[in-house]
């Protein structure tokens, strides 16, 4: 007999233990139902915020040359992953432990849920980090408990995962992105009848120009620190009165280049804009292109760069969604979308432009185009746009730029082409020099508080660098014309050189948001027109603006076509057709002239530096003024370690002067004069507090030299006698 030994009755039976597993593991009704929640969550979360901002801002994939594919993807990707990787990630660890699974589908839920609340919390204008996050924390603890405690409202969450749809529905047939995602582009125009060119076409547009800069009271050119702008002006037509439709690069460019104000809404791209100066010619000519905001060249015409691929636009957009939820600073570690992002920077609160921009560019070529621009192969843009942005560092830079200028003008030979290049020259931020070299600093901690102790001497010291760098875009501006007329190019050309709009240097409406105040500075910028032949220059003070560029062009080409315009000939005898936003009269752009000359103390670069208390003082040897006793005051200059070997290995002065300047009692210094090399070259005025004493700066005129130089700094005493320098000692 064979004994059976049974087992404990504590013991489970397999059965019994399947069992278990069944009972404890969710029926497939609950995993439904969970998932869908976890995926309505995520739409609310990440979708909606994040293909409702990009649906607005089509201009995104424009830069980006994305394609319709693309953009239906980006939307698909956005719309299912973060839900789907969710849902994935509890299912396979409820497969390896229910509870395990439970955890880890609770954890995913009140991420998004946390998420969701930093969108609510960013809504209702809450910015502080402090008050942001425990706000979200406690709506993401609240969701989590509704779903778990309350079946009705979980049943509703669920329900939002049709939301999903929806979202991406509205994103790909009902938002302005909508019209890449239906594809189109523009042939050559039948409607359009181009007599043979005798030259080529250079249009150049240049980036927060205003006209104002380079104009002396009386309304000419200072041709001493602007020689060869006025060198243009001696050959074309220079129109004093020209004023743009937008401040806005995106509705300035596309008006410039098809004679029409965009309302806005639309693209800055050959999809929006089908008849503009690059299908005027077709096929007919080669096309040498670097476009700096827009895509304004269809591929049928141009050889487009490649595209923007699905990887890239996932991770801008990842980094857009992370600007718009973070709260306070906790956003600042990301890359700026202040002038890199499309008008991202204008949804989400950017401020003042950086390094950046701006603007941006691609260089398209044509059929029979022997070379690109530098950088003609990225992906870029403007003033928000994600091209810009997709650049190298150098490229955005205002050196790359200024390069990029010299070899596309260097493409052009006396052969009829089409060449047209929108440079981010002289936008701010303001690096260069007239002389070929750049600044070792930018002044960074200047604030535009209108409240500010120093915001008319901020409003000084921006102009002083405006100009310098106006002094290298006119430089640049000589060399085409030496190129030009170098291969014989120059007579037969039509030349246009321009800007999208200035920039408004007036305290305190700085920058590109157009004010009663600064519309005559930030909307009015430089035109010269040089018909084909013109070898005597005119100036015009009739009201121009930029939708009558391309009318005024085809009319001195000899163009025919039935196309409609917002502007008008301007050689043709017509009255204007468009209202301008500036005043009628020239008058208003003398006045801003003399209010800079005002600030300053003459036409030359010397002058430039002559402000403030010191103004007089600039350009006279120290040898020749009296010397009193040292100054109480110390200073320390930032770049004192460079002054031994100029210029820099990588070619820069210190025509900025900065340093930390401290008086004895704590309490703001007076303005100090800085003596290069024996000279006084420059008065250090504009001061703000700093955290060891008062920061001063100043622009300093061309009195370094190469090698070693001595600098020196004095305190200027008043006397009956005359001033008094008063040696101010390091610290």
């Amino acid at each position: 007999m064979t004994d059976t030994i049974a087992p404990p009755v504590d013991a489970p039976t397999e059965q019994v233990v399947s069992a278990r597993a069944r009972r404890a593991r969710p029926p497939l009704r609950e995993m439904v139902v969970g998932s869908a929640v976890l995926v309505g969550v995520a739409g609310l979360a990440i979708t909606q915020p994040v293909l409702d901002l990009f649906g607005r801002n089509p201009e995104f994939f424009v830069a980006g040359r994305y394609g319709p594919r693309q953009v239906v993807l980006f939307g698909v990707l956005v719309a299912v992953v973060p839900g789907l990787v969710a849902v994935a990630g509890s299912t396979l660890a409820s497969l390896a432990h229910p509870r395990l699974g439970a955890v880890v589908r609770g954890a995913a839920l009140a991420g998004f849920a946390f998420l969701f609340g930093l969108v609510l919390v960013d809504h209702a204008g809450v910015d502080g980090a402090w008050l942001a996050l425990p706000a979200a924390a406690a709506i993401a603890g609240l969701v989590v408990w509704l779903e778990r405690t309350r079946p009705s409202v979980r049943t509703l969450l669920s329900y939002l995962a049709i939301g999903n749809v929806a979202f991406l529905a509205m994103f790909l047939f009902a938002s302005p992105a909508a019209e890449i995602v239906a594809g189109g582009s523009a042939g050559e125009d039948a409607s359009v009848t181009v007599p043979p060119l005798r030259g080529p076409v250079v249009f150049v547009i240049l980036d927060e120009f205003p006209v104002t800069t380079i104009m002396r009271p009386d309304g000419t050119i200072n041709d001493a620190r602007y020689p060869n702008l006025a060198r243009l002006a001696d050959a074309s037509t220079w129109f004093r009165n020209a004023s743009s439709v937008s401040p806005m690069t995106s509705v300035a460019v596309p008006s410039m280049l098809t004679g029409v104000s965009p309302d806005g809404g639309e693209l800055p791209s050959h999809i929006d804009h089908p008849r503009n100066l690059l299908t005027v010619f077709g096929h007919r000519y080669p096309a040498n292109l670097y476009e700096s905001v827009t895509d304004m060249c269809p591929p049928s015409m141009c050889e487009p760069g490649p595209r923007g691929s699905l990887r890239t636009a996932l991770r801008d957009g990842s980094i857009v969604y992370g600007h718009q939820v973070l709260p306070g600073g906790l956003a600042d570690d990301l890359p700026s979308i202040g002038h890199s992002w499309g008008s991202f920077g204008d949804v989400l609160g950017s401020g003042e432009p950086a390094a950046t921009a701006g603007a941006a560019g691609t260089a398209g070529s044509g059929p029979s185009t022997s070379a690109e621009a530098p950088g003609a192969e990225s992906v870029v843009g403007e003033d928000g746009y994600a091209r810009w942005h997709s650049l190298d560092e150098f490229d955005r830079s205002a050196l790359g730029q200024l390069d990029i200028m010299r070899h596309w003008f260097g493409i052009i030979d006396a052969e009829p082409s089409v060449n047209l290049a929108h440079m981010a020259l002289p936008h701010y931020p303001w690096t260069l020099t007239p002389w070929g070299t750049r600044l070792t600093q930018f002044p960074n901690a200047l604030s535009d508080d209108p409240e500010s102790s120093a915001v008319d001497e901020t409003g000084r010291l921006r102009y002083q660098l405006h100009a310098l760098q106006v002094g290298a875009a006119d430089a640049a501006i000589g060399e085409m014309i030496d190129h030009l007329q170098g291969v014989g190019a120059w007579d037969d050309a039509l030349v246009v050189v321009s800007s999208d709009h200035g920039y408004s240097l007036t305290p305190p409406d700085f920058g590109r948001t157009l004010t009663d105040r600064n519309a005559e500075e930030l909307l009015r910028m430089p035109l010269f027109i040089k018909a084909p032949g013109q070898t005597v220059g005119e100036v015009r003070d009739d009201p121009a603006l930029t939708v009558d560029i391309l009318p005024s062009v085809m009319d001195l080409l000899g163009v025919e076509a039935d196309w409609s315009f917002d502007g008008h000939s301007l050689y043709d005898g017509s009255a204007p057709t468009h209202p301008a936003k500036v005043d009628a009269s020239v008058q208003p752009a003398l006045d801003v002239a003399a209010r800079h000359a005002a600030e300053t103390g003459g036409d030359d670069w010397d002058g430039l530096a002559a402000v403030g208390v010191g103004r007089d003082l600039v350009g006279r040897p120290v040898a020749d003024l009296p010397t009193g006793e040292p100054s109480e005051l110390t200073w320390a200059p930032d770049d004192e370690d460079l002054f031994g070997s100029l210029p820099t290995d990588d070619g820069r002065v210190p025509h900025l002067i900065a340093a930390t300047v401290t008086a004895p009692d704590g309490g703001r210094p007076p303005e100090i004069v800085v003596a290069v090399n024996g000279t006084i070259a420059g008065v250090a005025g504009t001061q703000v507090p700093g955290d060891e004493g008062w920061r001063a700066f100043g622009v300093v005129a061309p009195y370094f030299r190469d090698g070693a130089n001595t600098v020196e700094a004095f305190e200027v005493e008043t006397t009956g006698l005359g001033p008094v320098l008063r040696p101010v000692g390091r610290a």
